[in-house]
Formats: structure tokens, sequence, C-alpha cells
């Protein structure tokens, strides 16, 4: 048999980039590629573990109060005492949610390298996404990576606040000029009516609109007592008090005013580079101003903390043994990823806690050489997920 082997290469734009080798045995090589030890004639493929990105999304209300136009006549026709006297704006926190985000590891790259005089007739397929994170290993059909979020922002508010329900806002205004005109011993009254228009008056108009506020309290009860001796259905009378209602609401916000509430979802990104502990401070918040930046003069800290669950220091011990530099011939890495606690906090107030896999925290070993028919690696921690050995 032919010590030779042929090799082809298939790509597939899709999801994954397929390497498939013919007539050639499992045994290969896989070296670090930061410890530059491969010759550039060296037949092979690179492939990436991934890292994760914790995504941090904060919610933020925004709440305005506005002004009613006729708040000041509130208490004289309607006798309301709580009403907005004041346009404000205030901030408050929502939800907040994290979430894991991998990305191709530059720490963590690899060169698998093929020895073309091993030809046993075993066929080597390695499956790579197409950010080039290994997903498997004679394995076809894997998913990609994931696709990051970004922040969005809620609300439909409109171009009018208050709606312009009374109308007109003009009134007509009717004089009678009387002009006396003597002409010798006969005087000639002579009338003249002088018509103009003038805006009504604040006080005018809002008395005007509560009189129509209670104009359609009482139309409401003529309909509920039957005072109109029609017979209505019980739908047809439940929208004829429902509209009215409305149209009452919207005149009483004249007076009472009214609140506009919109959120805005803010995203941060924070890369782990792999510590017993992370502390990073995300932003500030203020009820006045919302989100600041973090070396803002005023408000509270939002901070992201990721600290260890477990100590991992025997397996920290036992991968380093593993790493023997006389050891030549290694398999696929992959990582160990560690679970990690994630807290999101504002102050001393715990706004988030919850547990994440997170394979910077963890550590990065190897498979053997050449023992095993398959391999499935998970692309968001570069865990095994599942392994066929011969």
């Amino acid at each position: 048999m032919s010590k030779y082997f042929s090799l082809s290469v298939q790509f597939s734009f899709l999801a994954l980039f397929l390497l498939s080798f013919a007539s050639v045995s499992a045994q290969f090589n896989v070296v670090p590629f930061s410890k530059g030890q491969i010759a550039p004639e060296t037949d092979g493929v690179f492939y990436f573990l991934p890292r994760n990105t914790v995504v941090v999304e904060i919610e933020v209300i925004k709440t305005e109060t506005f002004k009613g136009p006729y708040a000041d006549y509130a208490g004289k026709y309607l006798g309301l005492t709580k009403v907005n006297n004041e346009n404000s704006t205030k901030y408050s926190l929502g939800q907040v949610n994290t979430r894991l985000q991998a990305e191709p590891d530059p720490a963590q790259l690899y060169f698998i390298s093929l020895d073309p005089k091993a030809a046993k007739g075993k066929s080597l397929s390695i499956s790579l996404t197409n950010h080039g994170i290994i997903s498997g290993f004679a394995m076809k059909n894997l998913a990609g990576d994931e696709s990051p979020m970004l922040h969005t922002e809620k609300g439909n508010y409109g171009t009018l606040l208050f709606k312009d329900l009374y109308q007109p806002s003009l009134t007509e205004k009717i004089d009678t000029i009387i002009r006396k005109i003597s002409i010798d011993t006969t005087t000639i009254e002579e009338r003249i009516v002088k018509r103009s228009i003038t805006e009504k008056s604040a006080d005018q108009t809002a008395k005007e609109i509560a009189d129509a506020i209670r104009k359609i309290d009482e139309n409401i009860f003529n309909l509920t007592t039957g005072y109109q001796e029609v017979n209505y259905s019980k739908e047809s009378l439940q929208f004829m008090i429902s509209e009215l209602r409305k149209t009452q609401n919207e005149y009483l916000a004249l007076f009472i005013g009214k609140q506009r509430v919109s959120s805005v979802v803010h995203t941060f990104y924070i890369t782990p580079q792999g510590s017993d502990e992370l502390l990073e401070s995300l932003c500030k918040f203020s009820t006045a101003s919302g989100i600041l930046p973090k070396n803002a003069g005023t408000g509270e800290n939002i901070n992201l903390t990721l600290s260890k669950i477990e100590d991992n220091s025997a397996l920290t011990a036992f991968v380093k043994q593993r790493e023997q530099p006389q050891k030549k011939s290694r398999g696929l890495y992959y990582r160990i990823p560690q679970q990690v606690k994630v807290n999101v906090s504002a102050g001393v107030n715990i706004l988030l806690q919850k547990n994440e896999l997170i394979p910077q925290f963890g550590e990065v070993t190897y498979l053997p050489a050449g023992n095993f028919d398959h391999v499935v690696f998970s692309p968001t921690t570069g865990s095994v997920l599942s392994i066929s050995i011969k």
C-alpha cells in the first residue's frame, strides 16, 4: 500500500467549513500556534477554541410627567387637588439580563499537523464554524455560532400629548354701537352692530370643558337607567359607555395632566481573561439622568461580578502535569469550562444573580492522538459533548 495520501478540501459557505482527508489514518498531532513550533511547509489546518463574552442588558424605564394645560383650574371647576403641577422626568431600572456570546479566542489558536506517512484507510473530517471554532471530528451536521443582540428601544409616542378635544377655542363677540347724529333740531339715532372674533380666556375654556365632563356623566347615567327608552343590546350599551369614558378621560387629562412611559435597553460587553474573580464597573445610574458613564461624578455604580463557584486547583495541577514538553503526539485541544456565579448589582442592591459555564475560568487540555472515532465539541464553550473511543 502506498505511503502517500490524497487531500481534498471542501468549503461550505452556509455554516460549516469541512476538511476531508481520504485514506488517512486517525493519527495526527496538534500544536499550539503560540509556541511557534510549526514549519511553514507542514500540511494541516488551523482552528480556534471559543471564549465567552458576557453580554449585560439593562433596561431603563423613563417616566415623563406633563402638567395639564388647565391644571390651575382643576380645583376651581372640578374640585380636584391631586394633579400634575409641573413637568418632570424620572428614571428607574427595569429588567436586567445576561447572556453569553461565543467568539474565537485569539490566545487559543491550534494547528492540526497531518502525518503523510500514516495511511491506514481511515477517513478524517474536521468541522469548524464560520469563525473557525472547532465543532466536531468526523461530524458534518453541526450548528453555527450565535449572533449578538442590539439594544432595542420601545415606545410609540405619537405627535400630540393632549388631544385637542374641545373646539373651537375662538368665540364670536357681538357689540352694539349706538351713534347719535344731530341735524339742526332733529336727532337721529343710528345703531351699528359690530361683530369680531376674540379668543376665549383660559378660565372660560376650562369652565366649558368642566361642563362637558359633567355632561358625559349625565349621558352615561341616562344610558344605564334607560332614560331614552331605547332597547340597546348589552354589547352596544357597553361600547357607547366605553367611548364616552375614553372621551371623558381625555378631557380630565387637560386638568390632571398625563404620564408617558418608555424604555431603552443598554447593552454592555465584558470579556473575562480568566481569573478567580472579576469586578467590572459597567456604568452609573441616576434617577434624574438615567444611565451615565462609569467615570461620571454622580450616580450609583452598576457592577458586574464573576466568581468561581468551586475550587478547581486540583484540576489545574493535573493539567499542568500533562503538559510535558517531551510528549510529541497530542490530539485535539479542548476546554473544560468552569461554573461561575454571575452577579449584577447597583450599589448594595442585587439586580441579577445566576450561574453560567464560562470557558476562560476553566482549563485547556488535549485528547489522545488517534484513539477515538469521532468527537463533538460545543462551539460555545469548547468542551467535549460526545466522544467515541476505539
